[in-house]
């Protein structure tokens, strides 16, 4: 192939990669929020699977960019090295006038695109969390008190609580991944007392840090948005272990969660 072609093919591929991560980055920020990923998408695509593009775009442009060095170095130096202004005035004005249409003509296409993901974004019929949507969470049967008529729900871990770690917690704490070295698919990770006060306090929702973390009042943290929880959910989470956050030692043979 010849060099002229390789450089061009090289800087299309790397120009594309840019304008990927940034599309897709603009649709992380604003089309497609933080707590969206289970109730919105986008042409198809939930918020995380708009990151995993997101992520891949950044490896390739990256990928990109290192080749081009490793190949082209000596033309990247001659270019470096070669005089940006011309000492013709004629030809820096045209060059100028170029510049500025070229600006316009992105901020153009930057902003039909932003039009464009506005329109696009649609509320889900049917929630892609398992317990969004569902109505027989709201007849769970209740046991009414004599003394004050509460009603107190059942909530079962394997039934509601485990759909919810599930969905949001074990993508990135799981058997393929481990963030923080932490793994929501295992009890002792939520109960154990080696690094302080335990996730889950059973019996107490208002001292467990999970309900903390979950409901945003942990801001410190690395990815504090990532871990943000729907109002319903943390309520169930709260009537959980409140209740006792009873987590049966062992699970159905066919959990997909089962410890490895």
């Amino acid at each position: 192939m010849k060099r002229g072609l390789l450089n061009l093919l090289i800087d299309l591929l790397a120009a594309i990669a840019l304008l990927v991560m940034i599309a897709t980055g603009y649709i992380l920020r604003f089309p497609l929020p933080p707590t969206t990923n289970r109730t919105h998408e986008l042409w198809g695509l939930s918020r995380h699977e708009w990151g995993t593009v997101h992520s891949w775009a950044s490896i390739g442009l990256l990928g990109v960019l290192l080749l081009h060095v490793i190949l082209h170095w000596e033309w990247i130096l001659t270019t470096i090295r070669r005089r940006f202004a011309s000492t013709n005035k004629a030809v820096s004005r045209q060059r100028f006038l170029a510049g500025i249409i070229t600006l316009a003509v992105l901020v153009m296409a930057g902003g039909l695109f932003a039009w464009l993901t506005r329109l696009g974004v649609r509320e889900l019929d049917t929630p892609l969390h398992p317990l969004r949507g569902r109505t027989d969470v709201m007849t769970l049967p209740a046991v009414i008190l004599p003394t004050n008529l509460t009603v107190v729900r059942t909530v079962d871990f394997q039934r509601d609580v485990l759909p919810v770690f599930e969905a949001s917690c074990i993508g990135c704490h799981g058997p393929k991944k481990k963030r923080a070295n932490f793994r929501a698919d295992r009890r002792e990770n939520f109960f154990a007392t080696a690094n302080g006060t335990p996730l889950i306090v059973p019996g107490d929702a208002a001292k467990s840090r999970l309900i903390a973390i979950v409901s945003g009042e942990v801001k410190d943290m690395k990815s504090a948005e990532d871990h943000l929880l729907p109002p319903s959910e943390i309520e169930l989470l709260k009537t959980w272990i409140n209740a006792g956050a009873d987590w049966p030692s062992k699970q159905p043979a066919n959990q997909s969660t089962k410890n490895p």
